[in-house]
């Protein structure tokens, strides 16, 4: 998803970025006003790489990074409920499904 977004030119829209940018801890709701942060690690709002790594990757993090997945054009992923699994698609469409089936938000 990263490198497929970077590739396009969009937004990386990873809310980990924002978390980190601004201290939110994972076990809280991002707000509409933090999805709105003119911070430089809002990769919802700013295209390309955060100014800073936001964490100490693991060995396999890396080695995923160096030997990303190939064939694919997964622009959006949402996690499962209950999981550290994630949901993969190339379908914003689909996507928004998703994150409204596992009741993230739904409009």
């Amino acid at each position: 998803v990263i490198y497929n977004r970077l590739k396009a030119g969009m937004p990386l829209g990873i809310d980990a970025t924002i978390r980190y940018g601004l201290d939110v801890p994972g076990t809280e709701s991002l707000t509409t006003a933090a999805l709105r942060s003119t911070s430089p690690y809002n990769t919802r709002l700013r295209p390309g790489l955060p100014p800073t790594p936001i964490a100490n990757p693991g060995l396999a993090s890396i080695k995923a990074a160096a030997n990303p997945a190939r064939n694919v054009d997964y622009l959006y992923y949402v996690r499962k409920p209950g999981s550290l699994a994630h949901y993969f698609t190339a379908s914003e469409g689909d996507f928004l499904r998703k994150v409204c089936e596992y009741g993230y938000a739904c409009d």
